[in-house]
C-alpha cells in the first residue's frame, strides 16, 4: 500500500512511463510468461470448478463470498471482449504495480525506476491500472481480518490517477479512458477470486501463515471491490476531471 497520496502519485506515474517507453514495440514479440494471467473469465470459471469440486470441504466456510462473486459474473467478460473486438489496444504491460515494484527517493519520494519485470507481457494498460488502485487506495493489509479497516480512500485514487496520466496522457486512448475507474474494482475481484480458489483447493499457490489465510485475503478484497463499487461515481468523475486537466 502507499502512505500518502505523494508516493501513489509517484507510482502510478512511473508505470505510465513504462508503458510509455514500451508502446513502439510489438507486444507479439514479448513472451507471455503467465499465459491468461488476466483472464478474468477464467478466473471464474475456475473458481466455479473448485467449489464444484469442494476438494477440501470449504466451501460452507466461503458461501457469502462465493455469492458476492457470481452476482459480478457479469463483470469480468468487459475488458476481454472489448479487446476481442480490437476496442481496447493490446500493449505490454507489467501486470505487477504494487508500491514495492517501483523504487522511491527515500527523501523525496520521487519515483526512480520501476522493478521487477518477470511479469512483463502483452495485455492491456487497464490491469496495471486497476491493480495500482487495488494496491494503493486501501489502508489495511492484504489479509486484514476485520473488514471495517478495508476501504478505497478516495484521495488515494485521485493521486493515482492524476500520477499516472500524466504521462498515459500522450498515449491513452478514449475507450481506455472510460474504462479506468472500472478496472480498478474489476482487477480488485480478480484477485479475490484467485485467493478464494486457492483457498477451496488447498493453498496450493499462494503461501499461508495461518489458518484459513486465504480466505482472509478473499474476503479483504472483495470488500475492498464492494467501496469501490459504491465510490464509482465519484471515481469516474475524478477520471473526466483529472483527464480534461492534464488535456488543457
Amino acid at each position: 500500500m502507499a502512505d500518502h497520496p505523494r508516493q501513489a502519485y509517484e507510482a502510478a506515474r512511473a508505470f505510465s512511463a513504462f508503458q510509455q517507453l514500451l508502446c513502439d514495440m510489438n507486444p507479439e514479440d514479448i513472451h507471455e510468461t503467465i499465459p491468461f494471467f488476466h483472464h478474468t473469465r477464467r478466473r471464474f470459471d475456475h473458481l466455479e470448478k473448485a467449489a464444484a469440486a469442494d476438494s477440501h470441504g470449504r466451501l460452507n466456510t466461503c458461501r457469502k463470498e462465493l455469492d458476492f462473486i457470481r452476482r459480478r459474473e457479469r463483470c469480468v467478460d468487459v475488458l476481454l471482449d472489448l479487446l476481442e473486438q480490437g476496442e481496447l489496444p493490446v500493449r505490454i504491460v507489467h501486470n505487477d504495480t504494487k508500491t514495492n515494484n517501483v523504487m522511491l527517493d527515500t527523501e523525496t519520494d520521487e519515483a526512480v525506476c520501476v522493478i521487477d519485470l518477470d511479469t512483463v507481457m502483452p495485455g492491456s494498460v487497464l490491469y496495471d491500472f486497476g491493480d495500482t488502485v487495488r494496491t494503493m487506495t486501501s489502508p489495511a493489509a492484504e489479509d486484514e481480518e476485520d473488514l471495517d479497516k478495508t476501504f478505497m480512500r478516495m484521495p488515494m485514487f485521485e493521486a493515482v490517477v492524476k500520477g499516472y496520466l500524466k504521462t498515459a496522457r500522450d498515449f491513452i486512448t478514449p475507450q481506455e479512458v472510460s474504462k479506468l475507474a472500472f478496472s480498478g474494482p474489476l482487477i480488485t475481484l480478480e484477485t479475490g477470486i484467485r485467493f478464494l480458489t486457492d483457498y477451496q483447493e488447498g493453498d496450493v499457490y499462494f503461501k499461508t501463515k495461518k489458518e484459513r489465510h486465504n480466505l482472509y485475503r478473499a474476503r479483504t478484497q472483495l470488500r475492498l471491490a464492494e467501496s469501490m463499487e459504491e465510490q464509482m461515481p465519484e471515481m469516474e468523475e475524478c477520471v473526466r476531471k483529472c483527464f480534461q486537466t492534464v488535456n488543457g
